[in-house]
Order: structure tokens, then C-alpha cells, then sequence
């Protein structure tokens, strides 16, 4: 799935999150690009320079990578001397002056989406709670990829061409109709203000289709 502005739009939402819950000063992320098994980073908060912006970070390379690779949160105490991860990054990370740093991949069906990171400016634990807060955050944004697959699965289904021939009659429209309503419902799951405004605005297309 191509990366674009609104899945763009829940990782910087994930960040302001776990900035607020951790306390910590300095959060960055971004998501897997499309058939690529990297992430760019792309959202950067809290950050004094630029150092940061539009690396690539292969699976298995630096922290996030491994956390890309593993499917699970990893976490340094001292990112430039720590033995756990390889030091492909460790250029823009130490510009950016950073020590302590976590990392959080965003998992969506089982697949890793993106990740978030979190990071201190200088080399002290961060602490379960900390972790844990991030996780939270990361699982926020995984809810919201999640609404935005099954609203493109079912606008996918209800598009005309997607039914067999001969489909496109009663039958046809009634998908359509299910399809509008599993939209609907979709909507007041989710909090974030742009993503529930697509889905009303695919609601709509689905019904000036009908």
C-alpha cells in the first residue's frame, strides 16, 4: 500500500501522543514504503535539526530496524556504544544530539506498517512505564490504519467493475448499500478528525453512486 497523507497524518498524531504521555522531548517516525521493507522517516517533533528527515531505515539496520525485523518494541540505553543494534544511523542520530531512544513498530494484520520512536538527549533507562506509554501510542495508530484498510476494502468491493457480470443490477446495489453502512459504522470508531472526515466523504460517494 502506497504511503500517503492521511496514513502519513496518524503516525504524527501517534508522536504528539507519546510526546504527552512519556515526557520525553524528542519523537520521530514514519512508515514502510510501499514494497520496500524500510521505513523513511518522514514526522519529526520536538527535533533541532533536520538530521533526522527522510532516512531510510532498512529492516535489521539501527534500532528501529530491528524492531521493524523483530515485530516488537526495542529500546537503548545509549544508542551510540549500545552492542544490541548495528550503527548504520549513528551520523544523524548523534547530529541530533540523541542518547537514550526507543523504538515501536506500528503492526497492522500482522504486517509492520511503520514505527515510532522516542528519545532523550541524554543516557539514562527509560523505564517500563515509558515503553509502555509509546505502545500505547503505537496501537493508536494501528487502530487507525485499520479503519482506513477496511474503508478501502469496502469501497473497493462496492466499485463499479468489482461484481461479475450481470452483477451490476439489484444485487450490485445492495453490496453498495452494505458497504455504505459498514462505512457509517466505522465512523464513530475512530477519534481522529481527518480520518473520520474520509470516511464520511466515502460514505457520500458511495451514496451519489447509488
Amino acid at each position: 500500500m502506497a504511503v500517503d497523507a492521511v496514513d502519513a497524518a496518524q503516525i504524527r498524531s501517534a508522536l504528539v501522543r507519546l510526546r504527552r504521555t512519556t515526557g520525553l522531548p524528542v519523537a520521530f517516525g514514519g512508515l514502510v514504503e510501499s514494497g520496500r521493507r524500510q521505513v523513511r522517516i518522514s514526522e519529526l517533533s520536538g527535533t533541532a535539526t533536520t538530521a533526522l528527515s527522510a532516512l531510510a531505515v532498512t529492516a535489521g539496520n539501527g534500532l528501529g530496524g530491528r524492531a521493524v525485523a523483530l515485530s516488537r518494541p526495542c529500546a537503548v540505553t545509549d544508542y551510540s556504544v549500545s552492542r544490541q543494534i548495528s550503527h548504520e544511523y549513528d551520523l544523524p542520530v548523534a547530529a541530533e544530539g540523541l542518547r537514550s531512544v526507543l523504538a515501536v513498530p506500528v503492526v497492522v494484520r500482522r504486517r509492520v506498517r511503520g514505527v515510532l520512536y522516542g528519545a532523550l538527549r541524554t543516557a539514562q533507562p527509560l523505564g517500563d512505564r515509558t515503553l509502555s506509554a509509546a505502545v500505547a501510542a503505537a496501537r493508536d495508530a494501528e487502530q487507525a490504519l485499520v479503519l482506513r484498510d477496511e474503508a478501502d476494502d469496502l469501497l473497493a468491493a462496492a466499485a463499479p467493475g468489482a461484481h461479475a457480470p450481470g452483477a451490476a443490477g439489484g444485487a450490485g446495489w445492495e453490496q453498495v448499500r452494505e458497504a455504505h453502512a459498514a462505512l457509517r459504522e466505522l465512523v464513530p470508531r475512530n477519534t481522529d478528525p481527518a480520518l473520520r472526515d474520509e470516511l464520511l466523504r466515502a460514505c457520500g460517494l458511495l451514496v451519489a453512486g447509488s
